[in-house]
């Protein structure tokens, strides 16, 4: 594929929507620049939330943690080859709040982790480039709780710190580029710094396709 794939990372409250949200902006008139989150059209969760509405719950009441996330982990597979592939295949640069690590990081947090059902992952096309935020657990419990929403179970400070040193032992495992940016910056700062990298790996792919493309002429 021709495009470029970018997967922001991190805990709840470093960052990611408003870091996609200021991306947005600034790429408004750079049409190649799709920016989307893993979250949309998840057909397959909505179905949980449909199921457990008839009987007057939410769907953390009504199903198991390790069956959500195997519905997550679907929504992740079906809308990553119905929306992402198709924009890589175009040539467009697709920047993603969350993928395939955050799924398999907050999915390792459940008694039953799903550890042995990563491979399924594999099926999907692996970043150009990650971005993980690294944040205080402090300061993202503060964020979470300024949104004044309903909390997540695995939004406290003990989880948020566990599910930060599984990230972090992770990271260089995944088998491509990942860049850590300190979150705890403003995020006028983080969104600059986010920036320059993203301008980086597409550089690097251009002069990449100029060289192929050089070779196949001579």
């Amino acid at each position: 594929m021709n495009g470029i794939l970018i997967a922001v990372m991190g805990i709840d409250g470093a960052g990611k929507t408003t870091l996609i949200n200021n991306i947005k902006r600034c790429s408004i008139n750079v049409p190649k620049i799709k920016c989307m989150s893993i979250f949309d059209n998840s057909i397959f969760t909505q179905e949980l939330e449909k199921t457990a509405e008839m009987q007057g719950k939410t769907r953390r009441q009504v199903y198991s943690p390790e069956l959500r996330s195997i519905v997550w982990r679907n929504d992740l597979i079906n809308n990553t080859l119905t929306r992402v592939v198709p924009e890589l295949e175009k040539g467009n640069i697709v920047i993603l709040d969350r993928y395939c690590l955050c799924n398999k990081i907050y999915s390792s947090l459940h008694e039953n982790g799903l550890m042995h059902m990563d491979k399924i992952l594999e099926v999907l096309p692996k970043p150009d480039l990650g971005i993980f935020l690294d944040v205080n657990v402090d300061v993202a419990l503060k964020r979470i709780e300024e949104r004044k929403k309903e909390q997540a179970p695995y939004e406290t400070l003990e989880k948020l710190e566990e599910l930060r040193k599984k990230y972090l032992v992770s990271l260089p495992y995944e088998g491509y580029s990942i860049i850590k940016i300190d979150a705890n910056l403003p995020a006028n700062e983080v969104t600059k710094q986010t920036l320059k990298n993203i301008m980086k790996i597409m550089n690097q792919k251009t002069q990449k396709g100029r060289k192929e493309e050089i070779g196949r002429n001579i």
